[in-house]
């Protein structure tokens, strides 16, 4: 299972490597909907007002796996952000999440193909223990009407 994840991940083609700490939420599904939320505040910032009408190639799209449930819960992303060459996407990363959340941190980084699979395997490193659930993957698509 593990290795599935990090071929899909690094199948996504991500551009950055993002990781969302939620400090005063300490549940999974709220994270889950905060991730969703995020999403979606990214892409209506960097893609107008109609965002929600565009295809997923064109969106912000990628898989997030959502590490200590039980204490400082946070989320790594491996993310494909829309070709938006004038947007500041840290500065909108940390805009979005901080609304959100009041509390959260942010810490956003470029990868190119080269670093993929190294970084898809940090994202699925909690995947190894036996409390790992499958609630824990989310998917940016799957808050996506198609």
């Amino acid at each position: 299972m593990h290795d599935a994840y990090i071929e899909l991940a690094v199948g996504m083609q991500p551009n950055a490597f993002v990781t969302l700490t939620a400090n005063d939420y300490g549940h999974l599904h709220e994270m889950t909907r905060l991730i969703g939320r995020f999403c979606g505040m990214v892409d209506r910032e960097l893609l107008g007002h109609k965002w929600h009408k565009l295809p997923i190639e064109k969106r912000l799209n990628g898989i997030f796996f959502i590490e200590h449930t039980k204490t400082n819960i946070h989320a790594h992303g491996l993310l494909k952000f829309p070709e938006t060459p004038d947007a500041d996407l840290p500065l909108v990363t940390a805009l979005k999440w901080n609304r959100l959340t009041n509390a959260g941190d942010t810490n956003f980084q470029f990868i190119d193909g080269g670093d993929r699979e190294r970084v898809a395997g940090y994202c699925t490193k909690e995947m190894k223990g036996f409390l790992f659930c499958g609630d824990q993957v989310v998917l940016a698509s799957q808050f996506m009407t198609l």
